[in-house]
């Protein structure tokens, strides 16, 4: 709590210093996220992995609001701490410092309330942020940032309604105290799901997720891939199976329906593309899906196996987004026709791009293979012929990864030099975090 008043209190006086003053300011936002990063490892250290209940709660008095962690929410703060650090050194201006602490303020409030409202209010309170960062001239695109904004309302404004509801009746919107939510289950049930499925996001209101990677600076479009979609996530773990359970197991066909949809049109739109920003992008689709149907699943891995796929597509992911922000530094294009031989020219960035992709495609030694072999033996525990369906379709995504990984490294060189010693320790904590969870669980 005093460490996530002290990010605040820094972020606000970051608007009295000129820009002419960024890099020293970088020095110290930089230090100032390891102050999150080491209360989250502490607390990491302290928790109580064999339980399964709500640990280190805080309840404020009269307003029912509570703040408290769970295994899944403590391993995304664990991400998040570590992630922001890794943006830090990605900013140049003191405004960007100020929006990204703000912004690690907000996640991990979102992470760890236990109130309904609340989790509305910090989301969509990060969503003006990210807005910010999307819509920025002269780089940004206003078209994807409003395109952010239509599809989160079109959520939000079915959702808040039924929160005031929930309220009026309940008295709260607390999940430890809502004991009358279930004569109200349906219609809780489809707002949270048209608010969380925009977030996660699925098929048809994920087309703001492409726009928006393109259009963000590198360093938005890790915190975007790593933590932001895993707010979906949680959000369903947390809140919808909890509060809803009957709705849940109501309304399975229809997320299986547009899980699968989902993945299958992800997977064969990135065979179309050529921005390496959006192959990453619409891939970050296809896996979700792949959570969302694990999380529904309700088997007895669904919740482990989708939250680890959450922490694997959180280190993959955004280090895809590093490797290709690397590429534009160097290039100023995103586009794949403009790159060939880049093994010759970038053999660390080459070999570093191999490896990630790797993990992308969930091969052996990575965590996404033991993540998405989690997710399957949960689906298969409820629908035989789901899971079968999405074994095939993985085909899809080994064609557009290793497409996308030959046609930049080789070819004829006439690639831009190679990462920097920066650069490459940028991508270095993510690249350890694949290593150590893709060869931990078989030790």
């Amino acid at each position: 709590m005093y460490i996530t008043l002290f990010l605040l209190t820094f972020a606000l006086s970051l608007c009295f210093i000129p820009e002419s003053q960024a890099y020293v300011v970088r020095t110290w936002a930089f230090v100032a996220t390891f102050l999150p990063l080491w209360a989250v490892t502490w607390m990491w250290w302290t928790f109580d992995a064999s339980g399964h209940g709500l640990q280190m709660l805080v309840i404020l008095g009269r307003s029912h609001l509570a703040f408290g962690i769970d295994g899944v929410a403590l391993s995304l703060m664990l991400l998040t701490t570590v992630l922001f650090p890794i943006c830090m050194m990605l900013l140049r201006t003191v405004a960007g410092f100020m929006t990204f602490i703000l912004l690690e303020v907000l996640i991990l409030g979102a992470l760890c309330v236990l109130d309904l409202l609340g989790f509305y209010i910090l989301f969509e309170a990060s969503l003006i942020l990210l807005f910010l960062l999307i819509g920025r001239a002269p780089y940004g695109s206003l078209e994807a940032a409003y395109k952010i904004v239509l599809y989160t309302m079109a959520g939000s404004l079915v959702l808040l309604p039924t929160l005031f509801m929930i309220y009026s009746e309940c008295g709260t919107t607390n999940v430890l105290y809502m004991t009358c939510a279930s004569n109200h289950q349906t219609v809780l049930g489809w707002g949270l799901l048209a608010v969380l499925a925009v977030k996660i996001p699925l098929m048809p209101v994920h087309l703001w997720l492409p726009e928006a990677h393109v259009a963000a600076p590198t360093a938005g479009s890790v915190l975007l891939a790593g933590v932001l979609l895993k707010l979906g996530g949680i959000g369903f773990l947390r809140f919808m199976l909890p509060v809803v359970p009957e709705f849940c197991v109501s309304v399975f066909p229809l997320v299986c329906t547009l899980c699968l949809i989902s993945f299958l049109f992800s997977t064969l739109s990135t065979l179309r593309q050529i921005d390496l920003k959006k192959i990453v992008a619409y891939s970050s689709i296809a896996h979700m899906s792949i959570v969302t149907l694990a999380i529904f699943s309700q088997s007895e891995f669904s919740a482990y196996s989708s939250s680890f796929m959450m922490i694997a597509h959180g280190l993959v992911s955004p280090a895809l987004f590093l490797i290709v922000g690397i590429l534009y530094d160097r290039a100023h294009t995103k586009y794949i026709l403009y790159f060939s031989g880049l093994g010759a020219s970038m053999p660390i960035g080459s070999t570093l791009f191999f490896l990630f992709t790797l993990g992308n495609l969930s091969f052996p030694l990575f965590p996404n293979f033991i993540a998405e072999m989690l997710c399957l033996v949960s689906i298969f525990a409820v629908h035989e012929l789901l899971a079968y369906v999405f074994c095939i379709c993985q085909v899809l995504g080994a064609a557009y990864g290793f497409w996308a990984f030959n046609r930049v490294v080789h070819g004829m060189p006439r690639g831009p030099a190679d990462v920097t010693r920066t650069e490459f320790h940028t991508v270095l904590p993510l690249l350890i975090g694949v290593v150590w969870l893709g060869i931990k669980p078989m030790a």
